[in-house]
């Protein structure tokens, strides 16, 4: 068994924490000496999440070898709610279990059996049109359409993105036109439609995100990179998240 100790930024565990929740309730992290990362895939194959946390993320980061870890992450969110935002949290590896302490509290989860939590493979999706937004534009216009429809087409060509949903009472749209974009790549127009829920759990999740990539094409699974947690003394943390399309009838 593998000594393992690591100190994060509540912040930082948190905002982990709610990407995963986002598609699943347990998560298979796997542990190297560069740093931990996780893939995971919601039960129905519509959402995926994958995450690079690098050694410079941690404040403190110490292993002797390889492992992986299948951890309930619902039950570490319920830990971390006894942290104050400022807190740090060292978590270290206790025989079958997960010890964490956080400021004056010592708390220990059991670990799952990794045969339990199956790791996906993400599949290579590539798409030569993207476009950068900021994360407050993007969830904004995702508000709009909450309480308009379970789907949200989104449009992009050389000028703007365009995010709109529509129902037989109501219907709601973004415009992004090219001077709100941080970056856009697009020589035609794109359209595609997807699940409403996935996108604005995944963009709500990203507290500390400032800027996301999206990429996609007609009727084809969307792209978003995005990165968190930098500061002056740590690397930042990067991920992906892919939705499969919704076929509009």
């Amino acid at each position: 068994m593998t000594m393992l100790k690591m100190t994060i930024s509540l912040k930082n565990l948190k905002e982990i924490a709610d990407l995963l929740n986002t598609v699943v309730t347990e998560a298979k992290f796997k542990v190297t000496p560069e740093g931990l990362s996780v893939k995971a895939v919601d039960p129905a194959h519509v959402a995926m999440v994958s995450m690079d946390i690098p050694k410079g993320a941690f404040v403190e980061y110490t292993t002797d070898g390889e492992e992986e870890l299948a951890i309930d992450v619902e039950r570490v969110k319920s830990v971390i709610k006894l942290a104050s935002p400022s807190d740090l949290v060292t978590m270290s590896r206790d025989g079958g279990k997960l010890r964490f302490e956080i400021s004056t509290i010592v708390k220990s989860i059991s670990l799952l059996d990794n045969n339990s939590v199956t790791t996906p493979r993400v599949p290579q999706i590539n798409s030569e049109s993207y476009v950068v937004v900021s994360k407050g534009n993007l969830e904004r216009g995702l508000k709009a359409a909450e309480d308009v429809s379970d789907s949200i087409r989104l449009t992009l060509n050389g000028e703007e993105l365009r995010a709109r949903s529509v129902s037989d009472s109501e219907e709601s749209e973004m415009i992004l036109p090219r001077d709100m974009l941080k970056e856009i790549k697009c020589t035609q127009t794109i359209k595609s439609s997807y699940p409403l829920e996935y996108l604005l759990k995944l963009v709500k999740s990203l507290s500390s995100a400032e800027d996301i990539k999206l990429s996609f094409k007609d009727d084809y699974p969307l792209t978003i990179e995005f990165k968190f947690g930098q500061s002056k003394d740590s690397e930042s943390i990067s991920g992906n998240f892919l939705l499969a399309p919704r076929m509009e009838q």
